[in-house]
C-alpha cells in the first residue's frame, strides 16, 4: 500500500503549540457569585373556616401563589387566640352558604376586630350576592372574595387589601347597578331577608314549585326548602301562600 500524505490543511498546523491552546481551552472562567434579593415577608394570614378541607386546601394554595407568608387555620373565631393583640394579620373569613354567610359578616366580623383591631378581613364565600358584599364592607371587612375566582384573582385581590386598599368582585358592583331597588331600600321586610331570598319569594309569588325555583335560580332543591323555610321563620308566615300575600309589597 502506498504511504499515506498528509493534506496541505494538516500539514499547515503547529503541533508544537497544539498542548499549550488545550491548556487554554480547559482553562475553568471564574463564574460570579448569584445576586440574591431578599424576599420581604407580608403580613401572615389567618384562615378561620369550619371545614378542615377547605383550610388545609387554602393554606397550599396560598404557598403555590408566593404570597410569601406564613398561614395558620381555625375551625371558628372562638378558637383563635392571638399571642399579639397589636401585630397586624390578614384574616381569611371563610363560609359557603347563605346562612353562613350572614352570620360571619353579622357576628364574626365585629369578634375579630375586638380581638385584633388592626387586622385585615376578607369575606370568602360562594353566595356573591350584591348585597351581602355590600353588607360586608358596612360591617368592616377590607374585602370579598368569591369562591368563583381561580388562585391568581384571589392572591392579587388579597395583596390588593394588603396593600391598604379595599376589594369586591366587579360581577357584584354590576349585579347591584342592574338590581332594581336593593333589600335595604324597601322597609323593615326588605332588610330582614337577603336578595336570595327574595328571588326566592318573586319565583313563589309566581307560583312556580320548588324544582322550578332550583332550575331557574340555579341552586338545588333542598337549598330553596332551607330558603323558605328561613322565609317563613323571618316574616312569621305558616305556608307559601302567607308568605305570598305578606310579600306583596316588595314587588309593588
Amino acid at each position: 500500500m502506498g504511504a499515506a500524505v498528509l493534506s496541505d490543511a494538516y500539514r499547515s498546523v503547529d503541533f508544537d503549540h497544539l498542548p499549550r491552546l488545550r491548556n487554554e481551552v480547559m482553562r475553568p472562567t471564574p463564574i460570579a457569585d448569584p445576586i440574591v434579593t431578599p424576599r420581604v415577608a407580608t403580613t401572615p394570614i389567618l384562615i378561620i373556616s369550619a371545614a378542615t378541607l377547605i383550610r388545609d386546601c387554602l393554606a397550599r394554595c396560598l404557598a403555590e401563589a408566593e404570597l410569601n407568608c406564613s398561614t395558620s387555620g381555625y375551625a371558628s373565631v372562638d378558637e383563635w387566640r392571638p399571642a399579639d393583640l397589636a401585630a397586624p394579620v390578614t384574616i381569611l373569613l371563610c363560609a359557603t352558604g347563605d346562612g353562613a354567610t350572614e352570620r360571619v359578616i353579622c357576628d364574626d366580623i365585629a369578634r375579630l376586630q375586638a380581638k385584633a383591631p388592626d387586622s385585615q378581613i376578607i369575606v370568602l364565600s360562594d353566595v356573591e350576592d350584591p348585597v351581602l358584599v355590600r353588607r360586608s364592607l358596612e360591617h368592616g371587612a377590607q374585602g370579598f372574595v368569591g369562591m368563583t375566582f381561580n388562585l391568581d384573582m384571589a392572591a392579587a385581590a388579597i395583596r390588593l387589601v394588603q396593600a391598604g386598599e379595599k376589594f369586591v368582585p366587579v360581577s357584584s358592583l354590576l349585579a347591584a347597578q342592574a338590581a332594581p331597588m336593593p333589600a335595604a331600600d324597601k322597609g323593615p321586610l326588605g332588610q330582614a331577608l337577603t336578595q336570595r331570598q327574595i328571588d326566592v319569594i318573586d319565583r313563589l309569588r309566581r307560583g312556580e314549585s320548588n324544582k322550578i325555583i332550583a332550575f331557574k335560580l340555579e341552586m338545588s332543591e333542598s337549598t330553596v326548602k332551607i330558603h323558605i323555610r328561613n322565609i317563613m321563620r323571618k316574616i312569621k308566615a305558616r305556608n307559601r301562600t302567607e308568605v305570598a300575600i305578606l310579600t306583596k309589597d316588595l314587588f309593588n
